[in-house]
């Protein structure tokens, strides 16, 4: 005779718990540790794999891009033609720290998803990072937009 027991037992799905990190072979929809959601293994992994292609594609994308910019900056200009790089160093150095920031954030996102494949679970530091990166991203932008 099958027991309810014995029915959850065949259901039972590799979970993790986001706050406090334990993993365990589960058919329940809580942590018994903490009470929060657990997250499933396989789903985690999935959308690691997520970030991993769009923080690879944020990296390729702004290389290209700073690629193409310091060809417009240093190119030398045609006799007569319009330089195509008007900026002073101020603009040079807020592109470069641009630019930067979204590789870094691009690089952070694709250090995290290979720690969620790895794994199986979200490593909190590189969580509070990207956090972090975005919000430094959003600052400069609302700086320099009240600034004018």
């Amino acid at each position: 005779m099958t027991t309810p027991a014995d029915i959850s037992e065949a259901n039972a799905v590799r979970k993790t718990c986001p706050k406090c990190g334990y993993i365990r072979e589960t058919s329940e929809l809580n942590c018994g540790k903490c009470g929060r959601v657990l997250q499933s293994v396989s789903g985690i992994r999935t959308r690691g794999v997520l970030s991993v292609l769009l923080g690879v594609a944020l990296l390729a994308f702004m290389g290209w891009l700073s690629l193409w910019v310091y060809n417009a900056i240093t190119e030398p200009t045609q006799p007569g033609s319009t330089p195509r790089f008007t900026g002073g160093p101020e603009e040079i150095a807020f592109i470069v720290f641009g630019f930067g920031l979204m590789i870094l954030i691009g690089l952070a996102g694709t250090i995290g998803g290979l720690w969620q494949i790895v794994f199986g679970k979200r490593n909190k530091w590189i969580v509070y990072l990207v956090i972090v990166l975005g919000l430094v991203f959003i600052g400069t932008g609302l700086f320099l937009t009240m600034s004018n």
